[in-house]
């Protein structure tokens, strides 16, 4: 079974991917983004991963297992997971590259694994796509707007500051309005989807837990609850001001009532 894990960023899309990694069935890479490039020839689906791989340039670790702090071996780690997916991607194969033919390529590298899959959260944009792939179970959560804003708002503020990209997100208003494009997409999908919201998975984690674990055939009991703390819901009343609250309630409150939210 192929899976994703994908859902606006700061939504907990992380979180989750380390609850199925840790799971003794289940096995994920980290925003290897493989699932972004389906559909193509296998040139180019080559190409567009080798862009990746120099893109994240050793910041993340595409597999966990293998996370370090020093950069220049986290790089060349990437590199050899990459390279191994690619040669195994060549032999899986026959016209363009498939879902189906991701899932074997996995399968040769993750061999124990009941379950397998990539978290990127920006397969959400990628949804028509993904929804018409064969084999292929898309699991996608969502947060609280103002949450999201305020954990978005302090990663650009410092992390990702001076990146080429946050001016795009760099105002409360403006991540308000695509934190509810993604959920318009989400909900055009629904139907294709299962859908997880990151405040009942903190504060109901068995019984969500549950349910996905159902959804994958799999053992409910091998997910690491430890790591949900419902202590990380409503920060954004510490960090937000009252203007950016009331900027993202002015544009995000039908949808965060829509789907349950209180205001």
């Amino acid at each position: 079974m192929l899976l994703i894990i994908a859902g606006r960023p700061r939504s907990g899309t992380t979180i989750l991917q380390t609850l199925c990694d840790r799971h003794p069935e289940v096995s994920m890479t980290n925003e290897f983004g493989s699932l972004m490039y389906l559909e193509q020839s296998f040139t180019r689906h080559a190409l567009n991963m080798f862009k990746r791989l120099q893109r994240v340039q050793g910041k993340w670790a595409f597999d966990h297992a293998y996370y370090t702090n020093q950069s220049d071996e986290l790089a060349r780690l990437n590199k050899r997971f990459a390279m191994n997916y690619l040669r195994q991607l060549r032999w899986q194969t026959w016209g363009k590259v498939t879902a189906v033919a991701v899932e074997a390529t996995y399968r040769q590298l993750f061999p124990s694994a009941k379950v397998i899959g990539d978290k990127l959260p920006h397969y959400l944009l990628h949804m028509k796509t993904l929804t018409a792939q064969q084999n292929l179970k898309r699991l996608v959560i969502y947060r609280d707007c103002r949450d999201v804003t305020s954990s978005f708002l302090h990663q650009v503020r410092t992390t990702w500051k001076g990146a080429d990209w946050v001016h795009q997100f760099d105002t409360a208003e403006k991540i308000a309005a695509s934190w509810v494009r993604d959920i318009q997409i989400m909900e055009s999908h629904a139907d294709k989807l299962m859908i997880l919201q990151y405040e009942r998975l903190m504060q109901q984690p068995e019984q969500e837990l549950a349910r996905l674990s159902s959804w994958l055939d799999i053992d409910p009991q091998g997910f690491p609850t430890e790591l949900l703390r419902a202590d990380s819901i409503g920060k954004y009343r510490q960090g937000l001001t009252t203007a950016e609250i009331d900027a993202v309630l002015t544009i995000a409150s039908p949808t965060l009532l829509r789907l349950g939210y209180e205001l």
